[in-house]
């Protein structure tokens, strides 16, 4: 809302060609694996690490390449890099992106703890290169080598002005996965809910469109085939401390995202969640949330996740990006997350990361990488001999 009216309502948009095959990310006529590109804000909260490995975990995905966005991309995009290495796939190009929001929002957003227990640890052997491109030039470029499903794990800057700078962008893309957005209120935590009414926008779980909520309405608008795995769903996925304790320590990767998970939990998690009233809305032994490694596995959902076709009108009201489900037969046409079975999950989850870190072992170091070089996805190839080829995005 802009002066106290609606900026957009619903915005309605022909499918690009192939739409229809598409609009379910795991369904019929869409590859195996499917090829993705994780849009993401790494930094101090750990699911944006944890969903990369459990991406490179999950064979149902292929992941071709990595953006980062908002504020201190250098810093993200190094901590992007890193994982990507010690995951054992330092061939993965890691890309820079926008560093503000395209609009009025909550973003920047840094917490002066981004990268600690992750870049302060000893050399953990190659590491991913990070190209000169910016991440919307890339997205394009990357986009007419080969089609790609995008999955939007922080603010939606990067995206937003990808479509901007190319309008044909939905054309080739197979889909948008979106962590973001609050399509039943009613369903958040009592707590929550009690925030949201006494501190407003300030209280808002949806970090990611809170952030950019211009970029996250050019998304909505865009006419791509939309999937939106909303927070109202995502709080009731936590992570737990039995869960963290099966990360392994005596492996550079396994230690370095517990450091995370544990910096986290005693810098931000348990603290502001607190502030939410004597009865926070998390278990007692909860020490993150998995909002991001619930997005990726969107593309493939088990029977821990419930997803249904909704029509949606969007807007952008009082400051925050709103969602909401048409009467009739009346929206744009999309995916969202209704329920989660979150200890299903997480056992599904981090049974995939361990079993990853397992078969990658421990990195042996620069010397056992070959010499390869990584296409930054807009014609141009840079040296990374630490790096292995590339997969599809040569």
């Amino acid at each position: 809302m802009q002066d106290g009216h609606p900026i957009d309502t619903t915005h309605r948009r022909d499918p690009p060609p192939g739409a229809s095959a598409r609009i379910s990310p795991g369904g019929e006529g869409v590859a195996h694996p499917i090829p993705i590109v994780i849009d993401t804000d790494v930094g101090a909260d750990p699911d944006d690490a944890l969903a990369l490995v459990f991406a490179l975990a999950s064979p149902e995905v292929e992941l071709l390449g990595v953006t980062v966005v908002d504020g201190d991309v250098d810093l993200r995009a190094r901590m992007a890099a890193r994982l990507l290495g010690m995951a054992g796939r330092p061939d993965i190009p890691v890309v820079r992106g926008v560093r503000r929001p395209i609009g009025p929002g909550r973003g920047p957003t840094m917490l002066g703890f981004e990268g600690r227990g992750l870049l302060d640890g000893d050399d953990a052997g190659p590491e991913a290169t990070i190209l000169e491109a910016t991440a919307p030039e890339w997205l394009v470029e990357a986009s007419k080598r080969r089609a790609f499903h995008l999955v939007a794990i922080g603010p939606l800057s990067n995206v937003a002005v990808a479509l901007r700078l190319d309008p044909t962008l939905p054309d080739r893309l197979l889909g948008l996965t979106i962590m973001g957005g609050v399509l039943a209120e009613r369903a958040l935590p009592a707590a929550w809910r009690r925030a949201v009414r006494e501190r407003g926008a300030a209280a808002w779980p949806d970090h990611n469109t809170a952030s950019d909520p211009t970029a996250a309405l050019v998304c909505a608008r865009s006419g791509l085939p939309l999937t939106w795995v909303t927070s109202e769903v995502t709080v009731r996925a936590p992570l737990r401390r039995d869960g963290r304790e099966r990360l392994p320590a005596d492996h550079p990767l396994g230690a370095a995202l517990g450091h995370m998970v544990d910096v986290w939990e005693a810098a931000w998690f348990h603290a502001t969640l607190a502030a939410l009233g004597r009865r926070p809305p998390v278990p007692r032994d909860a020490v993150a949330f998995l909002h991001d490694p619930l997005t990726v596995a969107a593309l493939f959902p088990g029977e821990w996740l419930t997803l249904r076709a909704v029509g949606l009108t969007y807007a952008v009201e009082d400051g925050l990006f709103r969602l909401r489900e048409a009467g009739g037969d009346g929206g744009v046409a999309t995916r969202v997350s209704v329920a989660v079975d979150g200890a299903g999950f997480e056992a599904f989850c981090l049974g995939r990361i361990t079993e990853h870190i397992a078969r990658t072992g421990a990195p042996s170091g620069p010397a056992a990488a070959a010499d390869s070089s990584v296409s930054d996805g807009c014609g141009r190839n840079q040296d990374a001999s630490e790096s292995q080829p590339t997969r599809g995005l040569e």
